[in-house]
């Protein structure tokens, strides 16, 4: 392995409180990125040398070397920047999918999420604004909350903006309302998200980091049809999905469409960077380099 990061299903992973348990011993990690050292006498599709991510899910990339089998690797261009190999495989496939699999979506339409700093609400941003659709983004209130809102609309967000400030954002935008709301956090920020879509307009959870549950208005469902749906990408056994939301993204890092944001760590350090992580004391998703 060249390196991985963390993310939370990782840790929830560690703790036994993910839906996915790997049996014990097991390996930490979901995604990163290795190079090939040897292949089977029989294996066709990947030679030394290649850069490869994994398909599959918990495939153990915390280590500095593994034994996978070839179909549960798909080569990508070894140009890419490290950091945007090690994380290509969870949150960038994450946000194209939800954009494109819901909603038929054209340029011009909304798109409004919550969470939007997180590391999926940052490339929905980027991938949305490279297909010319726009995206109203709720953050919470914080300290540096100017600097953060500059920040993001530089990724390609149309309006960043606070809840209370919600409906005034949306009027803004002088644009039909959003058909598609994406949630991440649950609680009211959720319920707040629901109430600015169109008639028929749906809302994906693809997250709870309030630990709270979706609480949607019975006159929303009723009177504007909405729609609520939730999307787990390792819940998907979509092979073909998947190497296609690869094979689509590698192109727009490939020209500086999306960017992410890392902090380096080797791996003996590990116990330092958990704590900053649970701590919130990150700058950036943690990537491991080996």
């Amino acid at each position: 392995m060249l390196a991985a990061p963390l993310n939370p299903a990782d840790i929830n992973m560690i703790e036994g409180t993910y839906p996915i348990k790997p049996p014990l011993p097991a390996t930490p990690g979901n995604e990163g990125v290795g190079v090939v050292e040897e292949v089977g006498s029989q294996v066709q599709s990947l030679k030394v040398g290649q850069w490869v991510v994994p398909l599959r899910t918990a495939p153990g990339t915390w280590r500095e070397a593994a034994l996978f089998q070839a179909a549960d690797c798909h080569a990508v261009p070894s140009d890419l920047p490290l950091e945007a190999a090690a994380t290509l495989c969870i949150n960038p496939p994450t946000a194209m999918r939800m954009l494109e699999e819901f909603v038929d979506l054209d340029p011009g339409d909304v798109v409004v999420q919550n969470g939007a700093n997180s590391a999926v609400g940052r490339m929905v941003i980027q991938i949305a604004h490279a297909r010319g659709i726009r995206t109203v983004n709720l953050i919470r209130d914080r300290p540096g909350q100017d600097a953060l809102e500059k920040e993001l609309v530089e990724l390609g967000a149309t309006v960043v903006t606070s809840e209370a400030d919600l409906k005034a954002a949306l009027g803004s935008l002088d644009a039909p309302p959003p058909k598609l709301g994406l949630n991440c956090v649950g609680g009211s920020a959720a319920t707040l998200v629901a109430k600015t879509l169109c008639k028929g307009g749906t809302l994906v959870t693809y997250g709870g980091m309030s630990m709270k549950p979706v609480s949607l208005p019975t006159s929303l469902l009723i009177f504007k049809g909405l729609r609520a749906r939730g999307f787990w990408l390792s819940g998907s056994d979509d092979r073909a999905a998947k190497i296609s939301a690869l094979d689509r993204l590698v192109p727009l890092l490939q020209a500086g469409k999306l960017k992410v944001r890392t902090q380096a760590v080797s791996l003996p350090e590990f116990q330092s960077a958990l704590e900053q992580y649970r701590g919130g004391h990150l700058c950036g998703k943690l990537l491991f380099k080996f």
